[in-house]
């Protein structure tokens, strides 16, 4: 009876008061709730004597989330060393001021950008105490020889545009330089450099190139809020910045060895980053010493792997499982598969993919078969030979989840990865090349583009556009690659074939629409239902999650009769317009919503009716208070209200304005699902549950009929979900 439900709810209300104060100390003390990718740090290295206006430049990009970290160097009278730069994956550079020792400055960014570092150079650091010593030329995106110049009111020509989906100008609509819009007056790039946008009066806005990790902005950095004929805040400058500093950082990672021959690492780190797909690279001895989990974080990748026993070896497996743990990618190579130097601790089983045998197989051999050809971690491969002694995995035998990506010709694990560690890869092969003993995988075969791909593909999530819209379906998956947020984005269409489950296997999230009917609804269902009960996350868009009038548009079996939909059927039905915009940003901290400011869903703007109760959340709404984001209660997926295809599509105008966020924020959405790691109970998201999620529990569960506390994927709150609900609420905190 309803009275019996409520009085078993409020006996245990009574309970919960007794656990408030141990649940706020842990509030305080628990761990992050969306564990994910480390943010990176950037400097603003300036000569400029007004501190607000460098105050203003600091504030613009701490306000965008997107840094862990955003530092000031006045170059007036001191110049940063290498070692200071180093710790910054990315330095904003612009000069208003004499005082500076050009030629040290120039060798020094020099230097920081041959170690992998990313540099964004603005207006006057072209013209005015420019730097000099190596930098010019060979540093430079812009022409050098310009002068610099200003003029009323001059702003972004988004008509010269080279690339409309350029991951600098993602998301931005519109520049206005202001009253007097300083710059260089230079129409022209160094040989190999990209104009990616010009002025109103054709000089140069944006160059890329030639050398990776380096971005020109033809504008300076302090805006109106500083000065009043600085560039209009209610423009795009903090979208060009922000995303000028993302483009120039490659991820950085530490190649950590158990190595009693110090040339072995060294090889191993000058193969690597030679390939270009990562910037600053480390290197750390395991048979030394241990590195902690906090220097592990200071990296977004590890490569590790023994050669003689580590020094501590279940110390080095408590650290990297840690590590993988909050987020960190690591790949594992020979011979740390082998029982003799495995790596202990928490690391054993349950982070291993490749299960390591008593020895190891030797005798020369290569590439064989590859299941998938097309996978982030064989981009580039053409062919591998690991040597006359081919040292690699003894047994062939995989852990639970762990899948091979490519085998050895005899049949040996060469490449593994995981459905339940978006951040993990096995390698098995020894990561030395011949370059410093002839025994070892040969230079000119690739092993360097093996390892590089590897690191990158555990940073950054690989992700399939699963969809029934062959009219438009090539331009959402253009945007998410144009953004380099993921090692990978594949089209993966289900209108006339239904993926297998081996298909959906290698990615971390997809994403999933319609515009026409699914092949078989009830059969993608239930193999989108097994992908997240593997591991993936799932984002589903419109049409997907709207009712159409039709069948066979939303997938069925599994995934409605068992609760992986937000939105439980029966579903509203899609409205065509009127135009709307973003509205109410309900969690502003939530990762879906970082760096979202700016939606225009065009004169169609496709979405839901209603709104009706969902399975989970909203945390962002259309101007007209419509679902336009929603998570999960207890699942790693995304609802997006939105139609993926945007304006550059063959839609036009009736599709979402591609100068604003679609973009970032399906990408976000993607990147949530991969990483996140749910928490039934917490309905209100802050990592917590607690006696704030008890409240609201108790109303859903006197509802009964509310789909808001299901946590068992029935479409309503009973006990269940109530027994559900005591466990987590029991252990205080989310996993």
């Amino acid at each position: 009876m309803k009275t019996g439900r409520m009085c078993a709810a409020m006996d245990w209300f009574a309970r919960s008061s007794v656990l408030l104060a141990a649940v706020l100390v842990l509030a305080l003390s628990g761990p992050s709730a969306h564990a994910g990718f480390r943010k990176p740090s950037v400097l603003i290295l300036h000569a400029e004597a007004n501190g607000p206006w460098v105050t203003d430049v600091q504030d613009k990009l701490n306000s965008s989330s997107q840094f862990s970290s955003v530092g000031t160097f006045n170059a007036i009278g001191s110049t940063p060393t290498l070692a200071q730069l180093l710790p910054y994956d990315a330095v904003l550079l612009f000069t208003d001021s004499l005082g500076v020792d050009t030629t040290t400055l120039g060798n020094n960014l020099a230097d920081y950008v041959d170690a992998g570092g990313g540099v964004v150079s603005m207006t006057f650091a072209h013209t005015f105490s420019a730097p000099g010593g190596r930098w010019n030329p060979g540093y430079l995106c812009l022409a050098a020889g310009g002068a610099q110049t200003q003029g009323t009111l001059t702003t972004l020509n988004l008509g010269s545009i080279t690339n409309q989906n350029h991951p600098i100008l993602i998301g931005v609509g519109s520049f206005s330089g202001g009253v007097n819009s300083f710059r260089t007056n230079q129409a022209n790039v160094v040989a190999g450099a990209t104009v990616v946008a010009r002025w109103s009066d054709n000089t140069v806005f944006a160059a890329t190139g030639p050398l990776p990790g380096r971005v020109d902005l033809n504008f300076f950095p302090p805006s109106k809020d500083a000065r009043s004929d600085f560039w209009d805040p209610s423009t795009d400058g903090v979208k060009l910045m922000v995303n000028s500093l993302l483009y120039v950082v490659r991820p950085r990672v530490l190649i950590a060895g158990a190595e009693t021959n110090p040339a072995f690492l060294a090889d191993v780190k000058s193969k690597v980053f030679a390939t270009g797909i990562v910037g600053i690279t480390d290197t750390f001895n395991t048979g030394a010493g241990t590195p902690t989990l906090a220097q592990l974080q200071t990296y977004d990748a590890v490569l590790t792997w023994t050669d003689a026993p580590a020094q501590n070896p279940a110390a080095l497996g408590n650290a990297l499982a840690d590590y993988v743990d909050a987020g960190g990618g690591v790949v594992t190579a020979v011979f740390s598969q082998s029982t003799n130097w495995s790596i202990d601790g928490r690391w054993e089983n349950t982070y291993e993919l490749i299960v390591p045998a008593p020895s190891f197989s030797t005798g020369a051999a290569s590439l064989g078969v590859v299941a998938y050809p097309t996978h982030p971690t064989m981009s580039g491969v053409v062919s591998f030979h690991g040597g006359s002694s081919s040292f690699r995995p003894a047994g062939g035998a995989l852990n639970s989840g762990a899948f091979s990506i490519a085998q050895w010709t005899d049949g040996k694990p060469l490449v593994v990865a995981s459905t339940k560690f978006a951040n993990r890869i096995d390698l098995g092969f020894f990561p030395p090349s011949n370059s410093v003993d002839a025994r070892f995988w040969q230079v000119g075969t690739n092993g360097d583009k093996l390892m590089a791909n590897a690191l990158l593909y555990t940073v950054k999530p690989y992700v399939a556009c699963v969809n029934a819209d062959p009219s438009y379906a090539a331009d959402p998956v253009a945007k998410l690659a144009a953004s380099r947020r993921f090692s990978g984005v594949a089209n993966v269409p289900a209108n006339v074939t239904t993926p297998s489950a081996a298909t959906l296997q290698p990615f971390h999230a997809v994403l999933t629409w319609s515009n026409s009917s699914f092949e078989n609804a009830g059969t993608l269902g239930d193999r989108l239902a097994d992908f997240v009960d593997a591991g993936g996350g799932a984002v589903t868009a419109v049409f997907g999650n709207t009712d159409v009038g039709s069948g066979g548009f939303i997938p069925a079996g599994r995934w409605s009769t068992q609760g992986y939909d937000i939105v439980p059927l029966p579903l509203p039905f899609y409205v065509y317009g009127p135009q709307a915009s973003l509205g109410a940003i309900l969690e502003p901290a939530h990762p879906v919503n970082a760096f979202i400011r700016r939606f225009d869903g065009g004169v169609g703007s496709y979405r839901a009716n209603s709104n009706p109760p969902l399975r989970g959340r909203e945390i962002l709404r259309w101007s007209d208070g419509r679902m336009l984001a929603s998570v999960h209660n207890f699942k790693k997926r995304v609802d997006l209200g939105m139609f993926p295809p945007s304006s550059t599509s063959l839609l036009g105008s009736a599709a979402w304005n591609q100068r604003t966020d679609g973009t970032w924020l399906m990408a976000n959405a993607l990147e949530y699902a991969a990483r996140h790691k749910p928490c039934p109970g917490d309905f209100n998201g802050d990592g917590q549950v607690d006696d704030a999620d008890f409240v609201l529990f108790l109303n859903y569960y006197n509802n009964l009929l509310d789909p808001r506390g299901d946590l068992s994927g029935d479409g309503q709150t009973d006990d269940a979900d109530f027994l559900s609900f005591v466990s987590g609420y029991d252990t205080l905190v989310c996993p």
